[in-house]
C-alpha cells in the first residue's frame, strides 16, 4: 500500500462523515454512471435516498436485485497547490475510495432509522416527523461496505 493510503477505518469514517457528499459510481441499462448522493455512515454502512422513478432511483434498484458492487469516493479538506512550474500544481486533499453491496432498506420503520442517519449527520439532530405519503415512495438505500481506503495528500 502506498505511503499516503490508509486501510485505518477510523480516518475513513471520520472523511466519510465530514464530506459534503459523495459520488456514487454504478452501471445501469445505459452504461457507466456517476451521481453525487447525500450520505451517512454508520457502521460500515453508507446510508443515502432516492426517488424510485428517474436514473438513480432504477440503477439503485437493479443493483439491488442483482447483488452488484457499486464504487464511490468522497473528498475533504481539498487547497490547491500553485507554483512556478506547471508540475508543482495540484490539489492537498484527504479521500475516501470504497466499495459495496447495494441493498433496499424497508420495511418503514427501518427506513426511518437510515434517514435519521442522514438528518443527523447533514441537520445535527433525528427528530424530524415524517410524511408516511412521501416515505413510502422514497426509495432508501443501504450500502454495506466492504472495502475502503482513505488517501491522504497533505503536501
Amino acid at each position: 500500500m502506498r505511503k499516503d493510503v490508509t486501510d485505518d477505518q477510523a480516518v475513513v469514517a471520520e472523511i466519510l462523515n465530514r464530506a459534503e457528499y459523495l459520488t456514487l459510481a454504478l452501471v445501469d441499462d445505459e452504461g457507466p454512471y456517476s451521481v453525487p448522493v447525500s450520505a451517512a455512515f454508520e457502521d460500515g454502512v453508507l446510508y443515502l435516498h432516492s426517488s424510485q422513478k428517474g436514473r438513480k432511483g432504477k440503477a439503485l434498484l437493479q443493483a439491488a436485485e442483482a447483488k452488484a458492487r457499486v464504487a464511490f469516493s468522497a473528498a475533504v479538506d481539498l487547497e490547491k497547490k500553485t507554483g512556478e512550474l506547471a508540475c508543482q500544481w495540484g490539489y492537498m486533499f484527504r479521500c475516501v475510495l470504497g466499495s459495496g453491496l447495494v441493498r433496499v432498506v424497508g420495511p418503514s420503520g427501518d427506513k426511518v432509522a437510515a434517514l435519521n442517519a442522514l438528518m443527523r449527520k447533514y441537520a445535527g439532530r433525528d427528530d424530524f416527523p415524517y410524511d408516511e405519503g412521501i416515505l413510502d415512495k422514497t426509495l432508501v438505500i443501504a450500502i454495506d461496505v466492504d472495502r475502503a481506503t482513505a488517501r491522504l495528500k497533505l503536501s
